[in-house]
């Protein structure tokens, strides 16, 4: 997450992209009001379509959750994001959702008044018999992982050293971005995205020892899978999906590309966790976000 300000001056024109979750609490009106208030500023506004060809943009708005999000840095590449978040705990977005505060935030945006976190992604690369057969990239995770609840065998080293054959039911390679996702109920630790580190966490292990490791994110991480029962697969951000086979190699490296996030203040990492896990709030706003979050565990659906 290394803050750096935004360095152009200000424009007259800007083009915007606009990324809708259709699930959520997003009217047309509310939409129609957005794009009439862009285009009051002197800048233009496109409703994407992440399976379409992607025009060329100056900053993407990505209306929906941490889901949306990724989902949005997957498709616009290094094009700045900024999340407005209609679903649950949405860390990576940059305000909550409210009609008048987003038309304040844009004109800050087309202004070029907000600064920019670069979020390091990680790339995994898949070989067979030799063979490189996929490749894919993540802000959050890299996760191998059986469909269905078998035990899989998984030989795992991080930067060229053995560090154990680990029978699981999978396991996730996480970014300091996403460690506050899938990694966090597998018992990862929560990291500030400011460090360059990954975590690598076996998922329900079957042995009692083993636990969640840090890694330098320049140590490349390489699985081989030994063994698995019916269908073993690489999951990307929950988004894209690689079918895995005996003997399999995946490299995990940092990947050359990042995804830029728009922050508008100063909210510090630790300020933020505590407001979305409302761990500053009484019992009882504690025990309803822990329902909600656990009803909503698959936060790529946001």
């Amino acid at each position: 997450m290394r803050r750096t300000k935004h360095e152009e001056s200000k424009v007259c024109s800007l083009k915007v992209g606009i990324v809708l979750n259709h699930s959520q609490r997003l009217t047309t009106a509310a939409v129609e009001t957005i794009i009439r208030h862009i285009e009051r500023l002197g800048s233009s506004a496109e409703l994407l379509k992440l399976d379409n060809l992607l025009s060329e943009l100056d900053v993407v708005l990505s209306f929906g959750g941490d889901g949306t999000v990724l989902g949005t840095a997957r498709y616009v590449g290094e094009i700045p994001i900024f999340g407005i978040n209609t679903g649950h705990l949405g860390f990576l977005t940059g305000i909550e959702y409210n009609l008048p505060k987003v038309i304040e935030a844009i004109a800050l945006i087309l202004n070029n008044q907000f600064t920019i976190d670069k979020r390091n992604r990680l790339e995994a690369q898949v070989y067979r018999k030799e063979k490189n057969v996929a490749y894919c990239t993540a802000l959050n995770d890299i996760v191998v992982k059986g469909a269905i609840a078998k035990l899989v065998r998984l030989k795992t080293y991080i930067g060229g050293d053995y560090v154990g054959n680990f029978p699981a039911d999978g396991i996730i390679i996480s970014t300091a971005t996403g460690s506050t996702g899938y990694s966090i109920s597998a018992g990862g630790a929560i990291i500030p995205p400011d460090l360059e580190i990954n975590v690598i966490t076996p998922i329900c292990s079957h042995l009692l020892n083993v636990r969640s490791m840090i890694a330098s994110d320049n140590k490349e991480i390489k699985i081989v899978v030994e063994s698995y029962q019916k269908e073993l697969l690489l999951s990307a951000d929950g988004q894209v999906d690689i079918e895995l086979e005996t003997n399999d190699c995946i490299v995990i490296n940092k990947a050359p590309m990042v995804t830029n996030l728009i922050r508008l203040n100063n909210e510090t990492f630790y300020q933020l966790l505590s407001r979305k896990m409302k761990w500053d709030k009484d019992e009882k706003e504690r025990s309803n976000l822990t329902l909600a979050y656990s009803t909503t565990n698959d936060y790529q659906k946001n």
